[in-house]
């Protein structure tokens, strides 16, 4: 009797450490969202691929008309063709500039109190055939105010895509670059892949990359075994000559293609703009494919648009330090293309608490803003690692320091690879690599 008992006490221990486990908290950063990626839209064939437009394709929609029904609400709709239906369908916000929470048909899919970082939401089991509505709740930034004493974006309306991927689907796309010693270059590339069925799969991807989107340099094909549920990586290499390399005089970029076969179907094809460059931070600096490189940060909004980055380009700038809060895709981008370096800042910015790290002064000595800092840096790391541009992260911006900041920049040098982690305001303290 006395074993029964204990058994069934822990099994009722059991039971309860595995929902505080597998529970989200509803005051958790990010409620029910997706893991963090850069973005990647797929497309239906290897000619959609290579035009990367964003606009409505069958595997990718934009919401772009909206209604407001009441004060700080925003509605839309998407349409879910039946040829979806063995698919997984995701929800992507981008800027919503304050904390928000997202409903599928009238049903709570999660929601965020970053504003400033893009989210993913898998609403598939939310979603039905033909139209769906998508309704956003703009909620007031109260809760996230001390943190956020920087000024917002004046775009009053998100971007908002819906994405169509196949069950067993590319997660996320990463690559590394490493200099030889014989005018070489070697190329790591890793495709997560996620298997979201409930048996095993294998996944065929075929993998491409071309110069000049002509000349094609490595062409090959990986199988990757997935259990029920399962995620792998798929990883492949290539050598290529360092003048193909990436940097300020030379913004040389290549393409990526991938196609992704399962059960002998060709279910998603992608094509994106890759650039090869080896980052190293010493001795207070950059050096860039092994040269070193005077890098000269000019401070500008995260808020720009394209224009205003080739109007600094065209005065001469060649590095600038995005301050706290959210770069657009297509801003990196056109650093890309240009050759101009980028540092971008989570957003973190509390000096309106001043520098004291008592009680109830600066939130970031604060350990119940420790999610918060932890996963707005995180969520920066994520979203802009495809970038060559970026060289550089910032922790925050005139934030004092403390136990929020140490965890911040000790998550981020896990993930950052290369790339230093710098923290101005700091203090000098050890959390930042900044000499």
């Amino acid at each position: 009797m006395k074993r029964i008992t204990t058994y069934t006490l822990l099994a009722v221990l059991f039971t309860a450490v595995t929902s505080l486990v597998c529970a989200q908290s509803p005051s958790s950063p990010n409620d029910g969202c997706d893991l963090h990626r850069t973005r990647l839209i797929p497309y239906p064939t290897a000619d959609a691929a290579a035009a990367r437009a964003m606009t409505k394709q069958r595997y990718m929609q934009p919401i772009t008309e909206w209604s407001q029904p009441s004060e700080g609400t925003l509605r839309g709709e998407f349409t879910y063709p039946f040829s979806w239906v063995e698919r997984q369908i995701f929800l992507r916000i981008e800027h919503a500039g304050c904390p928000y929470e997202v409903r599928i048909n009238g049903k709570r899919a999660g929601g965020s109190t970053n504003g400033f970082g893009a989210a993913e939401y898998n609403i598939t089991k939310l979603s039905r055939e033909d139209k769906n509505s998508v309704e956003i709740r703009l909620l007031k930034s109260d809760d996230v105010a001390a943190i956020e004493c920087f000024k917002g974006s004046e775009k009053t309306l998100p971007d908002v895509y819906i994405i169509s991927q196949p069950r067993v689907r590319v997660r996320d796309i990463f690559y590394h670059t490493t200099l030889g010693g014989d005018n070489s270059a070697n190329v790591s590339f890793g495709v997560v892949m996620h298997n979201e069925t409930l048996g095993n799969k294998v996944s065929r991807i075929y993998y491409d990359i071309y110069l000049n989107d002509t000349l094609r340099l490595v062409s090959g094909q990986r199988d990757v075994s997935l259990g029920m549920r399962g995620v792998d990586t798929m990883r492949f290499g290539a050598t290529v000559a360092d003048t193909m390399l990436w940097s300020d005089r030379s913004p040389v970029r290549i393409s990526l293609r991938l196609k992704n076969r399962v059960d002998g179907r060709d279910v998603e094809f992608y094509d994106m703009p890759v650039a090869l460059r080896e980052v190293e931070y010493a001795d207070g600096g950059f050096t860039i494919n092994r040269q070193a490189t005077d890098v000269v940060w000019r401070d500008m909004s995260p808020d720009v648009e394209v224009a205003d980055v080739d109007n600094a380009y065209a005065g001469g700038c060649r590095a600038i330090r995005f301050t706290a809060g959210e770069v657009r895709d297509e801003v990196l981008s056109r650093c890309d293309e240009l050759g101009v370096y980028v540092a971008v800042t989570a957003p973190i910015n509390s000096w309106l608490s001043g520098t004291s790290r008592k009680r109830g002064k600066n939130p970031s000595n604060n350990p119940k803003w420790r999610a918060d800092y932890v996963e707005r840096t995180l969520q920066m790391a994520h979203t802009v690692k495809r970038h060559p541009s970026v060289i550089a992260l910032f922790l925050a911006d005139e934030s004092s320091n403390g136990i929020c900041l140490y965890e911040s920049y000790l998550a981020l040098k896990r993930i950052a690879g290369d790339l230093p982690v710098f923290y101005k305001d700091g203090g000098g303290e050890w959390n930042s690599d900044l000499l």
